[in-house]
């Protein structure tokens, strides 16, 4: 049966190949028409129309849209090297990771053309420097997506906080400051909350419970966040360009915080015993959407909860900077890619669309146009407008000055926003063997892995430091060496 199914998709996907296929040259001398085709896990709807701009743009080249690709993240990537093995893939695509699509064959060296465009120079500089290796660019970044903390406003509004020399600044409308500290915002998350169990572990008083923290995919990452603050030299997790640095005092401190938070089970962060869980039907949510969470460590992709929020349910987000280091803010953003087809018939067409679709500033504008006629049409039907979720990764000031726009009543998010040429991206998306890395960590047959970490305590932390940043060291470092060669 997966057999006879399986020739059915590939047999779908040629139909749909067939339709696409060029025009032959014109003996006469006429123009070519070049076929395209583009595929990503985003809203195919918007898709459709930034690519009707491209093809009104470069009116020889015609784009199909594919849809046949599903799933997004991992399964999107997953059903691409499928669609390969078919000769089937489209010219230009998404990826959750770009190693995994290199080593699968898929891409194609753009370097020559990423070197020639002139445009790229406006590339900000942390983030040229990915999707690269050993002088073959086999990706070009698409979107950098804020990593900051939502609020929410309310929960900060009735707690009526005020200052507490040595623990937390607050300002005069009762919320955190926007240039706190790493320490300030532990020791706000611990003020905040309202939690309180009876001996069965029920909540005693639900209705006006706060949750402190709700954390990165379950626990801080403080370890990855806090030392890139404290030294503008290095990168996201102590990344240097060459190597980790996971025994230096910085990701110490910060993993010993880390760790000592993940412990507690009062109420401070997310993190609650199967009982509780259980017997506390709200705290198995999304509590920032829900009124229960007062703050989260969260990506700009989910600021449509800010909107929703309101709409729904009259809840009051905010999207706070991620706290600063001694060195200050560099936010943390976490970075999208799309490739070019290793089987494409244009490479250089191809290259153009991908620009077009993640990081050019023509591409950009024309995002804009899209969003804006949106975001007027919410505005005036009296409702919350769309706010943009993910935001360009050059220095084009034309663009940015309308980016503020589309963000514009997330109180909080513009000072991230004014400090963007700083930022540091992460390295899930791009760095050869991060992932397997973090398959170790994660390991339950590790001895070193996260759990008995969480279990030794903080004072283990210096020991697990020398063994994670060994493990780390050799599988990045080993798999940069041969990739792509």
């Amino acid at each position: 049966m997966k057999k006879i199914l399986t020739l059915m998709v590939v047999l779908l996907i040629g139909f749909v190949l067939v339709a696409c296929e060029d025009d032959k040259p014109d003996p006469n001398g006429g123009t070519q028409t070049i076929a395209l085709s583009y595929a990503d896990w985003g809203n195919q709807e918007f898709n459709q129309k930034m690519i009707d701009a491209f093809e009104l743009k470069y009116p020889n080249i015609d784009v199909t849209l594919r849809t046949d690709i599903e799933g997004s993240g991992e399964a999107f990537t997953g059903n691409l090297i499928t669609a390969a093995q078919a000769g089937m893939l489209p010219d230009v695509f998404a990826t959750d990771n770009v190693p995994t699509i290199i080593n699968a064959g898929l891409t194609l060296d753009v370097a020559e053309y990423w070197d020639a465009d002139e445009e790229t120079d406006l590339i900000y500089d942390n983030i040229a420097l990915t999707g690269v290796y050993n002088g073959k660019r086999y990706a070009v970044p698409s979107f950098q997506f804020l990593k900051g903390i939502m609020i929410n406003l309310d929960i900060f509004e009735r707690a009526n906080l005020t200052t507490v020399a040595g623990k937390y600044r607050i300002d005069n409308d009762g919320y955190p400051v926007k240039d706190w500290t790493f320490e300030e915002f532990v020791e706000v998350a611990k003020a905040i909350k309202n939690f309180s169990l009876d001996s069965s572990g029920v909540l005693t008083d639900p209705a006006n419970t706060v949750i402190g923290l709700d954390t990165w995919y379950g626990s801080p990452d403080f370890q990855q966040v806090w030392p890139m603050m404290e030294d503008e030299n290095v990168q996201y997790d102590t990344w240097d360009g060459t190597s980790f640095h996971y025994t230096s005092p910085d990701w110490i401190y910060a993993m010993e915080q880390k760790v000592a938070l993940h412990q507690l089970l009062d109420g401070t962060t997310t993190r609650f015993t199967a009982e509780v869980l259980a017997a506390n039907e709200i705290l198995d949510a999304y509590l920032i959407s829900t009124g229960v969470g007062a703050m989260d460590i969260e990506g700009s992709w989910q600021l449509g909860f800010i909107r929703s929020a309101k709409l729904d349910n009259d809840i009051n987000l905010g999207f706070w900077p991620y706290p600063s280091g001694d060195a200050g803010l560099f936010p943390p953003t976490i970075l999208d890619y799309q490739a070019v087809s290793s089987q494409t018939d244009y490479p250089e067409e191809a290259y153009l669309l991908a620009k077009w679709m993640t990081f050019g500033q023509e591409g950009w504008e024309t995002r804009l146009d899209i969003l804006e006629e949106e975001y007027d049409a919410a505005l005036a039907a009296g409702e919350v407008p769309p706010y943009l979720d993910r935001f360009p990764v050059g220095d084009y000031p034309e663009v940015w000055d309308r980016v503020y726009d589309l963000v514009d009543g997330i109180e909080g998010i513009d000072y991230i926003i004014d400090r963007i040429e700083y930022s540091k991206p992460d390295l899930d998306k791009w760095l050869p063997g991060y992932k397997d890395f973090w398959a170790w960590v994660n390991d339950p047959e590790n001895p070193y892995n996260w759990e008995n970490l969480v279990v030794a305590g903080p004072t283990a932390v210096s020991t697990y430091a020398v063994q994670w940043e060994n493990k780390i060291n050799e599988l990045v470092q080993g798999q940069l060496e041969t990739i792509g060669s």
